[in-house]
């Protein structure tokens, strides 16, 4: 609380406790999604180098940028956005990266990464649930992604989440997701990361 006793504006930080751990099983492997650190740098590195060229481009639209270290700072500085990591339960291989990063006040740009052997398993669509759950936190009332025009999964991902159907066609789509009032203010239920 500040000086007035209001609640600071802004992004709030999300529970690092065993809630913000969510567990999932896809074909029966138990898979934790959790906030990023940059001791997770190397496993996202290692990650990006499993990918295949499309999924990088499809992610990224043109060359991946280069992983230093102050990219890995932006992933996981609470002041620009939060990221978080998708990885095998005790093995711990990372398997997918989602990016909730802020643009403006009340408006943040969802982009994920999974690995090509985890595509085609619903895990993008929980991986937007978690996106989802996380936007209240930061006092996001919009949500934004570009998305190459071929890319069907993540158009359907974001469909299926309620986002607005693009009104203009080309290489690249800018989807936008409102978010209900009440789901900014009282945050989102169902799912996993809800």
């Amino acid at each position: 609380m500040n000086a007035t006793n209001r609640p600071p504006r802004g992004p709030r930080p999300i529970r690092v406790g065993q809630q913000a751990h969510p567990r999932l099983r896809v074909d029966g492997i138990d898979l934790v999604t959790r906030p990023m650190t940059l001791d997770d740098a190397q496993g996202v590195r290692e990650m990006h180098e499993r990918c295949s060229p499309e999924s990088l481009r499809s992610r990224y639209f043109g060359p991946v940028p280069r992983l230093s270290d102050a990219v890995m700072r932006l992933f996981t500085d609470p002041e620009r956005g939060t990221t978080l990591v998708t990885q095998v339960s005790g093995e711990g291989g990372i398997v997918a990266m989602t990016n909730l990063m802020d643009l403006a006040p009340g408006e943040a740009e969802v982009a994920m990464l999974v690995e090509d052997r985890w595509q085609g398993r619903g895990l993008g669509r929980v991986l937007m649930g978690c996106a989802l759950a996380l936007a209240p936190s930061r006092r996001v009332r919009v949500i934004t992604a570009s998305v190459y025009a071929a890319n069907t999964r993540m158009l359907s991902i974001l469909e299926g989440a309620g986002a607005e159907k693009p009104s203009m066609t080309g290489l690249i789509l800018d989807v936008r997701l409102p978010l209900a009032s009440s789901d900014v203010s009282a945050g989102a239920t169902g799912g996993p990361c809800r």
